[in-house]
């Protein structure tokens, strides 16, 4: 069931915090579909992965390519280590700058921006008994009248926006794309998308979307994985059959308690998303694959493990929302399963976990005697942050 969970900013200490592994873990090389760990130790590194390495023939890679991998991830921690600053930044020049072009798409309209059967889906599950038969048979009857569908135990489809908020919300983000003002990349492995946060989408859009919808479907369709959502981080991401464009993305989990992802607009063929499993289970020969219309979303557990295959053709652009519940993420960080040892960070680059229960790393690393990044798992689990 959804709870009255206050958001993370109204508890107490307010402060954003990211775990350390952020800046340790799960730096994806693209020319070798890997995922690798890096804490600054050159010479770990070189001894960690110099062996494991091979091209696709299966021979061991040469001592310069591996130079060059761990050049690149090199380059990727410094990335992560001045990104909170960057994105301060990029903020500040982006309220100065930048003319909104839509300014209605920034405050929630439910009714021209929400789907009749997404608010109806909403207001039966919100309204549902506590009992489990109560939920049972809600749900039932949603599937039988098609606002809802299961694709598999814990993968969910419904219609989330309507056409005029897709149009809108497209035409928006063209019109600050020509603006030339700076942008990131939204994660670190798809390379084309926007952070919502830096434009201004959360006071007034995404933050009733998350925390008066989405909250009541998440306690309701995967309680498992929330004890109520209290922060969450938004992004979109753009899949081009183009030259320069993503084509694909590699298997993977979020760092998200529950995620919602949905299609805002493309035409293309190929690009479905294929879910696997939960990363803590057995892998599944048979994925479920979805294809999203315009407007439709998928909601699934963050630690569900997922690809997007190939576009052959066209564009697909998609909304994600990676959703996050502090009393879950407190307990276990998802992308190093470790009790969190966290670091300060600005608010767009908080990943929801609050101080205490969570140690900070370097109260955690005067205590121990360990140094920092040490205490993190060696397991590596295709983690990162996309979608």
């Amino acid at each position: 069931m959804a709870s009255s969970q206050p958001r993370k900013e109204e508890l107490s200490g307010s402060s954003a915090h990211m775990c350390e592994c952020r800046v340790t873990h799960n730096f994806f090389v693209r020319s070798v579909g890997m995922h690798f760990e890096y804490d600054g130790d050159d010479a770990e590194f070189q001894h960690r992965y110099g062996g494991q390495l091979v091209d696709g023939d299966g021979d061991a890679l040469s001592s310069l390519a591996v130079a060059g991998i761990l050049a690149e991830v090199r380059e990727q921690r410094a990335t992560r280590l001045q990104a909170p600053e960057e994105s301060l930044a990029r903020v500040q020049r982006i309220e100065q700058s930048y003319r909104r072009l839509h300014p209605e798409v920034y405050t929630i309209d439910p009714k021209a921006f929400l789907a009749e059967s997404f608010l109806e889906l909403v207001e039966v599950l919100r309204g549902c008994q506590t009992s489990l038969r109560g939920v049972s048979s809600s749900l039932e009857d949603l599937k039988s009248r098609g606002l809802l569908q299961e694709k598999r135990p814990g993968l969910w489809t419904f219609k989330v926006f309507t056409e005029a908020f897709c149009d809108l919300l497209e035409t928006e983000l063209a019109n600050f794309a020509a603006s030339g003002l700076p942008c990131t990349a939204p994660n670190t492995m798809n390379r084309h998308g926007v952070i919502l946060a830096e434009l201004g989408f959360y006071p007034g859009l995404l933050n009733p979307l998350v925390y008066e919808y989405v909250d009541v479907l998440a306690g309701q369709l995967l309680p498992d994985h929330t004890e109520g959502l209290d922060s969450y981080r938004a992004f979109t991401v753009l899949y081009d059959a183009a030259a320069d464009g993503d084509r694909d993305l590699a298997l993977h989990y979020d760092n998200a308690e529950v995620t919602l992802n949905v299609n805002i607009g493309g035409s293309w063929a190929g690009g479905q998303v294929a879910f696997y499993g939960l990363a803590t289970e057995e892998e599944s020969d048979t994925p479920a694959e979805i294809s999203l219309q315009r407007g439709h979303g998928v909601l699934h557990a963050g630690l569900d493990m997922h690809k997007a295959l190939p576009i052959t053709s066209g564009r697909r652009h998609n909304l994600v929302i990676w959703c996050r519940s502090s009393r879950v993420r407190n307990q276990l960080c998802p992308m190093c399963f470790r009790q969190p040892c966290v670091l300060p960070t600005c608010k767009y680059f908080d990943e929801g976990f609050t101080v205490p229960p969570c140690r900070l790393a370097c109260e955690q690393h005067s205590e121990t005697g360990c140094k920092p990044n040490s205490c993190h798992s060696d397991d590596d689990l295709y983690t990162d942050e996309a979608d």
